[in-house]
């Protein structure tokens, strides 16, 4: 292989390497008026009245406290795999789609603040 030949092949390697790693960072941006800070998400006391659909994947802490937030749909938090903490206190939250959290299988602390809400304990299994 020539001089030639081997700049082609190195511009074409770094073209795909810089392809890749701008999808990473277009698929991590941060819902709109929220915060982002590594692996946490602030979106407290914004007034959503749904959760953010844009939120990134790598979440590890979410905060959705104070918003006026009234259903948890069973895809408000599908694909976030690595959600530890998820503040969801003073919203109005009276319905939770099942199987809304079924992807959270890191989640170590759930802080609902769910006012009204009913879940039998044997349909709170389903939730997940």
């Amino acid at each position: 292989m020539g001089p030639f030949g081997f700049w082609r092949v190195s511009c074409c390697f770094l073209l795909v390497i810089g392809t890749n790693t701008w999808r990473e960072v277009a698929a991590q941006v941060c819902p709109n008026h929220c915060t982002c800070a590594g692996t946490a998400v602030d979106c407290h006391g914004l007034g959503l009245r749904s959760v953010p659909k844009s939120i990134p994947r790598n979440t590890e802490r979410l905060d959705l406290n104070g918003n006026n937030i009234t259903r948890i749909s069973k895809s408000a938090f599908s694909g976030l795999r690595h959600m530890r903490v998820l503040q969801l206190m003073e919203n109005q939250i009276t319905t939770i789609e099942r199987g809304a959290f079924q992807d959270l299988k890191e989640l170590e602390r759930l802080l609902p603040g769910i006012l009204g809400l009913e879940v039998k304990e044997d349909k709170a299994r389903k939730l997940w």
